[in-house]
């Protein structure tokens, strides 16, 4: 082919101002140090459109998605964000196969229809420029078809097709959409051996952290919500949600050991807020902290936690937290699953009430300093650059063939 891109167009699947964890928002900036980024945000869908009529972001997302204003902004050195003036038609409980394409398709053109003025407006070729879907299975199906972009690149972070919003016609469209894909890639071998099955242009890149602001040499001050808590501290820090946590294993093991204060961190969903932790008095809820507060959080514990269900969901995950907790030089135990392996010898892993309480002594163990030494540069080699530098590899490949 011998070809070279213009531009790098990432499909996402999150807000671009939902500044919370986004590996769309990462690589985009990643990939802006090397080509022009626009990042598209998903359009607006009726559903939504309905439950935020009333607010004043509500309004301002509706007036964009009928192209009344700066539709694509400048948000960085190369990187532009596109939001498109496009309302998508809620479709995801149709069940009629027929019925959802078509409605599919008709979401799916007035997308393109949006992006291609945009990608055209910033003075690109569409047909110059590489795609990278994070995901987007239903609209992506029509890529090719209405960009012909260069190359088409799907991405794959989670198992979508097993939560409820995507099964239904997910399980179908997804296959479709990697077949039709250039190359795939995964941030976990569980996820790229997923789409090996559908596309033989499978690939694990990895999983890219943001670790700076974790520093394992520099003394935190311990905070003072947890400078009252007794030793020995066992935590979880995220997202406290039972869809991928083990609230059972968490009560059973909060109730056997008593004498251990079970710390959590972040913000709950229903299923914690009703949960018997609640009531247990040697679990502490600390609630949301700043990203910029969690190393001395992190610091602050004796072992950290990840302690997620094993389900079609989670199997293929890839945790950052673990990351996080490594960077910081904290012995970690997480529920065995084909994703975490590649954390050994670095993690200790379990599964059951029995083997957590025995990974978790084995973790309370005092450690070699080489040990610890070895766990953080594992933990800072897992870069955004690496996994770009993957991603490019593969593109020179094709574009050189």
């Amino acid at each position: 082919m011998s070809k070279e891109a213009e531009a790098y167009i990432v499909i996402a699947q999150q807000q671009w101002d939902l500044t919370l964890g986004s590996n769309a928002r990462n690589l985009s900036i990643t990939f802006s140090k090397e080509y022009p980024v626009i990042y598209v945000n998903p359009p607006l869908d009726i559903k939504t459109l309905l439950q935020t009529f009333y607010t004043k972001k509500g309004w301002q997302r509706l007036l964009l998605s009928l192209g009344l204003g700066g539709n694509t902004v400048k948000a960085d050195t190369n990187l532009w964000v596109h939001t498109p003036s496009s309302i998508s038609i809620s479709i995801n409980r149709i069940k009629n196969a027929g019925v959802y394409d078509f409605y599919n398709r008709i979401n799916a053109e007035g997308f393109f229809r949006s992006l291609k003025k945009a990608i055209r407006l910033t003075g690109w070729d569409p047909k110059q420029c590489i795609v990278f879907n994070d995901s987007q299975m239903f609209t992506g199906r029509y890529t090719k078809e209405l960009l012909s972009p260069l190359l088409s690149f799907y991405y794959i972070r989670d198992n979508l097709i097993e939560h409820p919003y995507f099964a239904l016609q997910g399980r179908r469209i997804e296959p479709i959409t990697i077949a039709d894909s250039d190359a795939i890639f995964a941030n976990s071998a569980y996820l790229a051996d997923y789409a090996k099955g559908h596309n033989a242009n499978s690939y694990d890149i990895g999983q890219g952290c943001e670790l700076d602001m974790y520093d394992a040499e520099k003394k935190y001050e311990t905070p003072s919500d947890m400078a009252v808590i007794p030793h020995p501290r066992i935590g979880y820090i995220g997202f406290l949600t039972g869809e991928r946590l083990d609230i059972p294993l968490l009560e059973e093991l909060v109730t056997i050991k008593k004498d251990w204060s079970w710390i959590m961190i972040g913000p709950e969903e229903s299923r914690f807020l009703q949960s018997n932790l609640h009531s247990s008095p040697n679990v502490y809820f600390l609630g949301s902290r700043k990203v910029t507060e969690l190393p001395a959080y992190i610091q602050a514990l004796d072992v950290c936690l990840n302690p997620q269900l094993i389900n079609l969901l989670t199997v293929g995950n890839y945790p950052r937290k673990i990351d996080e907790y490594l960077a910081m030089g904290k012995p970690t135990v997480a529920t065995d699953t084909p994703a975490m392996k590649m954390f050994l010898p670095h993690v200790h892993l379990a599964v059951g009430t029995e083997s957590y309480i025995e990974a978790i002594n084995e973790a309370l163990k005092q450690r070699e300093p080489e040990t610890a030494k070895k766990a953080i540069e594992f933990a800072k080699g897992h870069t955004w650059e690496a996994c770009v530098d993957k991603i490019y590899s593969v593109q020179k490949r094709m574009l050189h063939a």
